[in-house]
């Protein structure tokens, strides 16, 4: 099965993208001979209109993922059973599986039984599953699903267990159909996901597959690799951090972005954050926990006021990091002369003694020598 992209309502297709408007957009993916394989969609629950769907002619996408978070159920359920109706492949995807509690999840599972979809996902969104978290559920799902219904799992790899999960769900002594989403090179959102190629080769040396793993790795050399260069995905502290502090992975890019923050700030800022903003990305919180946690700190009223008097009535040239203030130096440096307050920001400027160096970047701050940290102008975050 190959997952296409997303259908959604909520961004304008665009013709490089992987989020389309309608399943014709989508449908150029789809060669007219599908030769066993089948090509899904997914469908992040109140993003789409159902009713825009065509009834499926095999001609199309074959099947709908659909993901939900746990304060959407039951009603997602109406949305899957009208997605059935018009003879689509059905794959229910609760989000972050770990925050139902276990008779939440019996209740998902008893009402997937009246639905029958084609497969019941176990899903770790933010990465942070254990092997016995895995396990335990998998048994939970095995013990309840309807036999005839397939066992999916997906994860993320923030903490670097998807590959180890993966192994440990198909040693499983089991009957049951499952599926394990995976990609190439594990190319996917902050963390990534589980890497197709290291996937199918253990599959092959303890199953008794016959993947072909060297197509995988030319799409890795030829294509992958190049986005990489320029979108780079994979383990790093920050997708860390929100694996640990059960946050959605993009609150860890955009904190990470903001270049201002060390991980101890960004750790901090996990912890200060309300457990019901978590779980869904939003700009609006992100911004005002960002700013709340910028103006932590006792302002030195008494430094502010001698600050103010030097600067007073005076020209102050603001020096910024970059490529021009290294190329034309020579400018700045006469600019400097001609009786300007200097100030730099954010780095010790190396062709010129400046007046003041502003730093609101902890990292920078710990990396200035002493013996300027005196004029230093920090923000109330730095201790």
């Amino acid at each position: 099965m190959i997952e296409c992209g997303f259908l959604t309502d909520k961004v304008n297709y665009e013709k490089h993208g992987t989020r389309y408007n309608t399943i014709e957009e989508l449908v150029k993916f789809v060669p007219k001979e599908k030769q066993n394989q089948w090509y899904v969609a997914m469908i992040n629950y109140g993003e789409y209109e159902i009713a825009q769907f065509p009834v499926y002619d095999e001609t199309s996408i074959d099947g709908i993922q659909v993901a939900f978070h746990k304060k959407d159920f039951p009603e997602v359920l109406k949305m899957c059973e009208q997605i059935k109706e018009k003879r689509y492949l059905v794959f229910i995807q609760g989000m972050i599986s770990l925050n139902y509690t276990d008779e939440e999840f019996l209740a998902l599972i008893r009402a997937s039984n009246q639905l029958e979809p084609y497969a019941f996902y176990i899903v770790d969104s933010f990465g942070v599953m254990k092997r016995k978290d895995l396990i335990r559920l998998f048994y939970l799902v095995k013990n309840n699903l309807k036999t005839n219904i397939y066992i999916g799992y997906h994860s993320h790899n923030n903490l670097q267990l998807a590959y180890a999960n993966a192994q440990a769900l198909v040693d499983i002594q089991t009957k049951r159909n499952i599926i394990i989403d995976s990609t190439i090179f594990g190319v996917g959102r902050g963390a990534g996901n589980l890497n197709t190629e290291l996937f199918f080769q253990y599959l092959n040396d303890n199953i008794g597959t016959k993947y072909q793993v060297k197509p995988l790795l030319r799409v890795m050399d030829e294509t992958l690799n190049n986005i990489y260069q320029e979108n780079s995905w994979g383990y790093s502290l920050p997708n860390y951090l929100s694996a640990v502090h059960h946050c959605h992975p993009t609150y860890a890019s955009y904190l990470d972005e903001r270049k201002t923050l060390t991980v101890e700030d960004i750790n901090e800022i996990f912890a200060m954050m309300k457990e019901s903003k978590k779980n869904q990305f939003d700009q609006k919180y992100a911004d005002k926990i960002y700013k709340k946690y910028m103006e932590i700190g006792e302002i030195k009223e008494d430094r502010l006021e001698e600050l103010k008097r030097n600067l007073k009535d005076k020209k102050v040239l603001i020096i910024a990091p970059g490529k021009s203030v290294e190329t034309e130096k020579e400018k700045v440096i006469a600019c400097a002369k001609k009786g300007r307050i200097t100030i730099s920001i954010n780095f010790d400027y190396p062709y010129l003694e400046t007046d003041y160096i502003f730093l609101s970047n902890l990292r920078r701050y710990r990396e200035l020598e002493a013996s300027k940290l005196k004029k230093a102008i920090v923000t109330s975050n730095i201790q």
